[in-house]
């Protein structure tokens, strides 16, 4: 999956056009709620649990943020399981 894709994904959840990968949710216009859902939608399609308070860090609050880290930790998973 590219970093397109997963932009998709996120508009798709959120509801929302994502314009600008390295743009807060925030500023996308993601408020709490659809945030939570975002959360859920990413563990349950690609298997990596999130803290929601992670978001709380700037670096990991855009979408570009967010895919680095499921891309991350999926590594991580993949290579430790």
């Amino acid at each position: 999956m590219s970093q397109l894709e997963f932009d998709q994904f996120v508009a798709r959840i959120c509801d929302v056009k994502v314009t600008d990968p390295e743009a807060s949710l925030v500023q996308l216009g993601v408020d709490s709620l659809r945030t939570i859902n975002l959360v859920m939608a990413v563990e349950d399609e690609y298997g990596v649990e999130i803290d929601p308070d992670i978001l709380a860090d700037d670096t990991l609050s855009t979408p570009a943020g967010l895919w680095r880290y499921v891309q991350e930790h999926s590594a991580h998973a993949t290579a430790v399981g």
